[in-house]
């Protein structure tokens, strides 16, 4: 009797592993499907993969990201775009490049895809199929071949008014956007902040614009192309700034949490004072050396912790050294809106003197609280 019970319980568990092994997700239309090697299943919307790591975007658990051999298999019901490996350019032919232009993209196949056992395959419009191993692949992005695929941005707006005995009005933003390809990285970010007093007196009034363009040599080392900043702020005494500047960089992490990247190079500097000192130049060039580095780490699935670090080395008539730090907490509120609370600093170690003779101070520091939207 107890070799009976035995053997039917032997018989149950098989049955039930061959079950399992063989599952089958529903085909719902809105859905897509990951299953890990642990044999869980997700469902959501698959967002591409990068740097190796497939992004996933679940109701439950938020954007999350796998590495390639953590996945068994993915189930996707739209089209998606595989961008395949290419020879990244080296460093002498860097030296050669006319222009970004010249860059030719990887192969792009686009078509209904599917993963398993560590190839991914393709179905065309026409029918037919490709299979291509994962270690071919550089980059997927979700969806056709078109450029909206390509760029991500988002806007934040923040309005204070005070009324009574004091009428103020201050405005602050701040927007960025993105361009990423399986090669290249084009990044612009603006700030800008302006305050009127009682309808005729502005006590603030800054902008900063930067870009930079970054072309990946592996999936984590880029070249730093260009670097542009662009500075307006009289009440330090900048009435224009321009800075350009070449360099490395690496995304030392790029976790299910974390996206770190470290930037370091050279360049040079031209700055506009708006008053001097009688006899004193009215404008200061320097070359610099300079460091950025960015962090972004997911708290939860809702809330994200954002600090980014820019800082130059130049001489002591352009300010000897300048560094522009932001934190910010971002928290999403429904769908795509959401709002930021961000901390600023900026801070100039030997700030110009104004005609009258005074000096402005070293360090700025302000707050912002706006509501934004995200693309």
């Amino acid at each position: 009797m107890k070799q009976i019970v035995l053997l039917l319980m032997l018989l149950f568990t098989y049955g039930q592993a061959e079950y399992l092994e063989n599952a089958q997700v529903p085909k719902e239309a809105k859905s897509d499907w990951m299953e890990l090697q642990s044999g869980e299943w997700i469902r959501g919307s698959f967002k591409g993969m990068y740097s190796g790591k497939m992004e996933f975007d679940s109701e439950e658990f938020g954007l999350v990201k796998f590495d390639v051999s953590d996945v068994k298999q993915l189930i996707t019901q739209g089209k998606s775009t595989v961008s395949l490996n290419k020879k990244m350019p080296n460093l002498r032919q860097l030296k050669n490049l006319k222009s970004v232009s010249s860059l030719k993209q990887d192969k792009e196949v686009t078509g209904k895809l599917s993963f398993e056992n560590g190839r991914f395959t393709i179905t065309l419009n026409d029918g037919r199929t490709k299979s291509i191993p994962s270690n071919s692949i550089s980059s997927v992005f979700a969806g056709e071949a078109k450029e909206s695929n390509y760029w991500s941005a988002n806007v934040f707006v923040g309005v204070d008014i005070l009324s009574g005995n004091t009428q103020q009005v201050t405005i602050t933003g701040k927007a960025s956007a993105e361009r990423r390809t399986s090669l290249t990285r084009f990044r612009t970010d603006y700030l800008s902040t302006y305050t009127k007093i009682d309808n005729d007196t502005t006590t603030t009034d800054n902008n900063r614009l930067t870009g930079t363009f970054d072309l990946y040599q592996t999936n984590h080392f880029y070249w730093r192309l260009a670097s542009l900043e662009a500075i307006r702020d009289p009440f330090k005494n900048i009435r224009s700034k321009y800075t350009v500047g070449v360099g490395v960089g690496d995304d030392i992490l790029y976790t299910n949490t974390i996206d770190w990247s470290v930037t370091m190079g050279s360049g040079y500097q031209h700055t506009t004072f708006d008053t001097v000192v009688s006899g004193e130049d009215a404008t200061a060039d320097t070359p610099l050396i300079f460091l950025d580095t960015r962090y972004k780490q997911s708290i939860t699935t809702d809330v994200d912790f954002l600090l980014n670090y820019n800082m130059y080395i130049v001489n002591t008539a352009s300010g000897s050294y300048v560094h522009h730090m932001e934190v910010s907490l971002e928290t999403e509120l429904i769908s795509d809106l959401s709002v930021d609370l961000s901390l600023f600093w900026d801070r100039v170690e030997a700030p110009t003197t104004f005609d009258d003779g005074t000096r402005p101070g070293k360090n700025d520091f302000k707050t912002m609280l706006a509501i934004g939207y995200s693309y």
